[in-house]
């Protein structure tokens, strides 16, 4: 169904979890498990050589690719085996070329190039963290269509019954809202769920993160099952300053991480917000 695009080389041999990094001044890499732990593993990258930083991957400016796994390891692609020049759309666990090249990283760190027809993705129009739209060209005509990037690595077009994909107005990395203010989720899995039983959700209110968002009052959180919950009055948080993939740091340098079923957790951080060069982000 797909096939291998990239080889990459083990540059830690620590064992824990992570599929998001923070990056220091001083170049030292901190990355995030799925249960929403942070570590340091001694790995290094120069900020000023960072071109693009997403939810699971870095691309350096000689378009060398790094990613991380659910095992917190960090990989290199080959020297010979850069990211292409005509990079246009970048998403939590894919990018795609200008001419409609997709390329997705899977939970393990594998790069794979999708073996769909590339006029499907030449004109993508919203993109989330793990999903986007696109207009597909069938018979000549073209219609709007959803596509999500599933946890495996692989492209899946999703059918959302009596819902107007044109309507999608704010994404988030594993969610999005529509102009009439219902909110959906999206699973690791592919699956897209509506949460209008749950109210209405103004997506312009929505402080987004990747699999989290404040809105109202709230801090809701979206597990990787695709389930939505409020986990946290904001009062009690205090003001956000960086608003990371599954993390965020306060105005007041307390570290708060999501974990991949919804679970928010204040962690002991000791770096200043004034170390942090880079970071995951949408």
């Amino acid at each position: 169904m797909k096939r291998l695009f990239l080889a990459f080389t083990l540059l830690t041999s620590s064992m824990s979890f992570a599929q998001s990094m923070i990056v220091l001044k001083t170049g030292k890499v901190l990355t995030f498990d799925d249960q929403g732990m942070i570590y340091d593993l001694g790995n290094f990258l120069l900020p000023y050589q960072i071109k693009e930083f997403h939810g699971r991957y870095v691309v350096d400016d000689n378009r060398k690719l790094r990613t991380v796994d659910r095992n917190a390891f960090m990989y290199s692609k080959e020297e010979e085996d850069k990211v292409p020049v005509n990079i246009e759309v970048f998403g939590e666990n894919y990018f795609i070329s200008k001419f409609g090249r997709i390329f997705t990283i899977d939970e393990q760190g594998f790069v794979f190039r999708a073996e769909q027809k590339e006029s499907e993705f030449r004109n993508v129009e919203e993109k989330g963290g793990i999903f986007f739209t696109a207009k597909k060209k069938v018979d000549g005509k073209k219609y709007p269509a959803f596509y999500a990037v599933t946890n495996l690595g692989r492209v899946v077009e999703v059918a959302i019954p009596n819902v107007d994909i044109t309507r999608i107005n704010f994404t988030g990395g594993n969610y999005f809202t529509t102009t009439s203010g219902e909110l959906f989720t999206v699973s690791a899995d592919g699956y897209v769920y509506s949460k209008k039983d749950l109210g209405r959700f103004n997506g312009w209110e929505l402080k987004r993160g990747g699999n989290y968002f404040l809105h109202q009052g709230g801090v809701y959180t979206v597990a990787q099952s695709g389930v939505l919950m409020n986990v946290a009055q904001a009062a009690d948080i205090g003001p956000i300053k960086i608003f990371g993939t599954n993390f965020f740091v306060t105005l007041d340098g307390r570290l708060f991480t999501v974990s991949s079923n919804g679970t928010l957790k204040n962690l002991p951080f000791s770096e200043k917000l004034t170390n942090i060069s880079h970071f995951s982000h949408l």
